[in-house]
């Protein structure tokens, strides 16, 4: 390749590089997260993991009652 036909590539890429990727860019804004997202997400994922863990110990707790009592009416 000569450095004419070369240039000519190199401008074709980069006419069609600048018509593709800077719309999806500004695009791309609106799709992803943002930390106000992230952070609203973390917050209801702590607060359902705590409700999993406070049902978790009442059922403990009810089991113990449970054995408490068949070893009562034993």
């Amino acid at each position: 390749m000569d450095k004419k036909s070369k240039e000519e590539i190199y401008k074709s890429f980069s006419d069609a590089f600048h018509e593709v990727v800077p719309p999806l860019l500004e695009d791309m804004e609106e799709r992803l997260a943002s930390k106000e997202d992230i952070d609203r997400i973390e917050r209801k994922m702590d607060s359902h993991q705590d409700r999993m863990d406070r049902h978790g110990k009442q059922l403990d707790n009810h089991e113990e009652r449970i054995q408490v009592l068949e070893t009562a009416s034993l």
